[in-house]
Formats: structure tokens, sequence, C-alpha cells
């Protein structure tokens, strides 16, 4: 969840930005779907799963990115 804090970048007060991104489990989600057989488009349905993607909290003052969480 975005939370405030102060930015070690830019020095602002801010409450961070979150956008969720793929990782490591989305990949190997996506790649076991696809072995055993789900060829027909169904393989990419982890990249629209919020809960197995990494989460990346960043800045919206200066864009740096302040915390990266792994879901794996």
């Amino acid at each position: 969840t975005p939370m405030q804090t102060i930015c070690s970048y830019c020095g602002n007060t801010i409450v961070m930005v979150t956008s969720h991104v793929p990782g490591v489990l989305t990949w190997l989600l996506c790649a076991s779907l696809f072995v055993f057989g789900w060829v027909l488009g169904c393989c990419l349905i982890p990249f629209c799963i919020k809960s197995v993607m990494d989460v990346k909290h960043s800045c919206p003052v200066c864009q740096h990115e302040l915390f990266y969480h792994r879901r794996l």
C-alpha cells in the first residue's frame, strides 16, 4: 500500500506511488501454464493478476524508485 515518507533523493514529503510489474513469479507461472498446454493465450493470465506481480514504489516528484517488493 502507498505510504507517506520523505524521499531520500529529492527530500520532499510524499505519498509513494505503487505500480505492479512482472517479476520472476509471473514469468514462472506463465512458463508453467505454457508447458502444460495452455497455449491459446491462457498462459498470459498471470500478467493480469496483481497478486503475483512485483510491486515498485516510487516518488511522484522525482520518479526515483524507493522500494521494490519481490514476490519470489
